[in-house]
Parts: C-alpha cells; structure tokens; sequence
C-alpha cells in the first residue's frame, strides 16, 4: 500500500520538475550541477566514436498527442458501423421481400377460403332446399296415407255390401216371383 503513494509522489515530484515555471534548481547550487550530469551522461563524448543517433521529437505532457492506434481502432469502427448499416439494409431488403411473398400467399389463401366459404354457402342453399323438398315429400306422403285410408274404408264397405248382395239378389228373386204368381191369372176350372 506504501510502494504506490510511494510512486504517485515520485510521478507527482518528477511532473513538477519538468513543469517549465518550477524554481526549485534556481536556488540550489548543487541540483543544476546534477541535472546538467544527467543531462551530459546521455550525450556522446567527442572521444568516443558513435554512429548518430536520430533525434525522437518527445512531447511535453501539456499537448495531448493522439496514439497512431486510436485512428486506427476510430477507422475499424467506422467500417464496422458501416458494414452493421448495410447489414441491416440488406436485412430491411429481405424482409420486404419475404413481406412480399407472404402477401402473395395470404391473398392465394384468401381466394380459396373465398372459395371454400362460397361452397359452403352453396352446399347449405342446396341442404336447406333439400330439407324444403323433403318436408314436401313427407307432407305429401301423409296425404297418401290418410288418402289411402279413406279409400281402404270405402273398399270395406263396399266389400261389406257385396256380402250382402247375394242376399238382396236372393230376396229381390223371390219378391218378382211372388209378383209373377200375383199378376199370372189363375186358371179358371
């Protein structure tokens, strides 16, 4: 827990050393000695034989410098929500499409349910003049049955008075024979 105050107050002296206006090396004496050493350490003595090195422009902490990276990471997040938005027109496109053929079949399944309800407002027109024509013809059978009965009666009594006919045909022989012996004169002696 200490080594990180530590840190932060080694990074918080070394930012207030760079600091342009910091004026802690103007009084003392021995710090510019040893910041001028730091600063000639890094440098090549003329004795030595060292190939030049490039000098490497370091900004100061003050101007923000943004990393070559973060372009780069900006430039594939653009392409990235350029691809999401054609996906999505091509997803758009699709869908009206299969909108389309869904219509065309809903319209074909509306035509034969048309159809369909059709033939069965046809086939209920036709059960119910069945029905009509049925009633009729029980009606009309009734009408046969009492008919017939009225007649089956008339038959019976007609068949009654053949039974008796032999008789009236019998008493009307005898009644004409008493007539003739009544209008024949009788024989005078």
């Amino acid at each position: 827990m200490n080594q990180p105050r530590r840190m932060q107050a080694s990074a918080s002296q070394e930012k207030n050393r760079r600091k342009p206006g910091h004026s802690e090396g103007a009084h003392n004496p021995d710090y510019e000695n040893i910041t001028l050493a730091f600063r000639n350490r890094d440098q090549p003595k003329p004795s030595q034989s060292t190939p030049p090195k490039q000098v490497k422009f370091k900004p100061s902490p003050d101007t923000a410098q943004v990393p070559p990276w973060l372009h780069r990471s900006i430039m594939m997040l653009y392409v990235l929500l350029a691809l999401i938005f054609l996906f999505c027109i091509i997803l758009s496109a699709l869908a009206l499409v299969k909108n389309f053929q869904m219509s065309k079949e809903l319209w074909t399944l509306k035509e034969e349910l048309s159809n369909v309800s059709n033939t069965v407002w046809d086939i209920q027109t036709l059960q119910n003049q069945q029905k009509r024509i049925w009633e009729t013809v029980q009606t009309d059978i009734e009408e046969v049955k009492s008919n017939l009965g009225t007649v089956k009666s008339s038959i019976q009594t007609g068949n009654d008075r053949l039974k008796t006919v032999p008789e009236d045909i019998t008493q009307i022989k005898k009644t004409l024979e008493a007539l003739e012996k009544k209008t024949q004169p009788k024989p005078s002696k």
